[in-house]
């Protein structure tokens, strides 16, 4: 998967630097689900870079024009597969949920917090990567990337988002069903993709974490 991205956005320059580190391709036709999709073009980059790719969005916030893919505006905790009830069959035969990868991009730290009008869940990030599980095709891949600070798990003031620590990772997010693949430690904006070793410390306003993941 060719991929290159050189402007401001962290979580897609960390992206850029994380597919090289991790391996992250896609072969031809793949099926790809993005969660949190509201705030970059993302998808529209897949699309130009392999228009054979069944690209798939998913944002509680209706504030994306889908241009070559699917937008589904959902809670991406709700229970099970009603994520799809609003109709997606897919591009080809396979059940609408089984997708080779599903990606996030600066966006699990968010869901369940309420700040972007989604339903209030202490364990919405966990509800989701359950979800994960349930959407991914045997053998497909998760990534994401999220807040890190190695001195505890924390909910920001304004419940914004969540920062991370390794524990919590392991618990929260690498849920009964993944085989974690690779797990790496970046600084922040606007340097993110510069990684660096597993932190000892915290940093103002944090470090991120990337995270690469298997079905198991």
């Amino acid at each position: 998967m060719n991929w290159t991205y050189t402007e401001a956005d962290p979580a897609m320059m960390l992206f850029t630097a994380a597919r090289e580190r991790f391996g992250l391709a896609l072969p031809d036709g793949a099926r790809v689900l993005e969660l949190g999709c509201a705030e970059t073009d993302f998808l529209e980059r897949l699309q130009r870079q392999n228009p054979t790719f069944d690209l798939v969005g998913a944002d509680v916030r209706r504030d994306r024009d889908a241009n070559g893919w699917t937008f589904l505006q959902v809670d991406a905790s709700m229970s099970g597969f009603d994520i799809f009830s609003s109709g997606y069959h897919g591009m080809t035969e396979r059940a609408p949920w089984e997708f080779d990868a599903v990606i996030m991009l600066g966006a699990l730290e968010h869901f369940g917090l309420g700040y972007y009008g989604d339903p209030v869940k202490d364990d919405g990030d966990t509800l989701t990567m359950q979800n994960v599980v349930r959407w991914l095709k045997p053998g497909g891949w998760v990534y994401f990337d999220v807040p890190y600070q190695p001195q505890g798990f924390r909910v920001a003031e304004n419940r914004h988002f969540r920062m991370y620590d390794d524990r919590a990772v392991s618990e929260r997010l690498v849920v009964p069903g993944l085989r974690e693949l690779g797990r790496a430690y970046s600084e922040p904006e606007p340097s993110a993709g510069t990684w660096v070793e597993r932190p000892t410390c915290d940093k103002v306003p944090y470090w991120f974490v990337a995270v690469h993941a298997v079905k198991a």
